[in-house]
């Protein structure tokens, strides 16, 4: 009797540990997905991997132009440039039936100005201030900035994407967070 108690114990945990360890491979699979459409600004892409909830407060339409807007615009363009990730992963962690993880990784983007920059080291203090970047760099001859830094997103399997894990990007200020999730999931998260 012992045996077949110890027998099945054995079995339950080599399944749940499967079962972590299939999320955790899906995750990894798809962050990659996410993180490569983001970086190529690939929309279609963007939209599939984006938790469907967002589409709730904002609209795919919408949202294709604020990106466009802030890509490029009268006073300077955005360009993304893909580096490794280097992603990291925070433990999933399974709240009000459903599965979150903190996902951080690398970013790099440039910000061309359209007209000569004044004060440029001033700018370089607010883009770290402001998006918390690693590193922030300018070049007078091209008139650019070269901003790295580490980005947070929320993975998140719950009903709404069918068990399958999709992606919220956790912006400085947490704003769309907040308007998605309690404050007990954020606690939770640590965010």
């Amino acid at each position: 009797m012992k045996n077949r108690l110890f027998l099945l114990l054995v079995l339950i945990a080599s399944f749940a540990s499967n079962i972590h360890a299939q999320d955790l491979t899906s995750l990894k699979t798809e962050a990659q997905k996410t993180y490569e459409a983001s970086a190529n600004l690939n929309f279609d892409a963007i939209f599939e991997h984006t938790y469907p909830k967002v589409f709730e407060i904002v609209s795919k339409e919408q949202m294709k132009e604020m990106f466009d807007q802030m890509m490029a615009n009268d006073q300077f363009t955005i360009k993304l440039i893909p580096v490794a990730p280097n992603f990291k992963f925070g433990n999933i962690k399974k709240i009000e039936n459903k599965l979150f993880c903190v996902v951080e990784h690398d970013n790099a983007m440039t910000m061309k100005f359209n007209t000569p920059m004044e004060g440029a080291e001033d700018l370089i203090a607010t883009f770290k201030a402001s998006m918390k970047a690693d590193e922030v760099t300018y070049d007078k001859a091209s008139n650019t900035f070269s901003i790295k830094m580490r980005s947070t997103m929320i993975a998140i399997a719950d009903e709404q994407t069918k068990n399958k894990w999709k992606f919220l990007n956790n912006d400085k200020s947490g704003q769309l967070f907040n308007m998605l999730f309690n404050e007990k999931i954020k606690t939770e998260l640590g965010l």
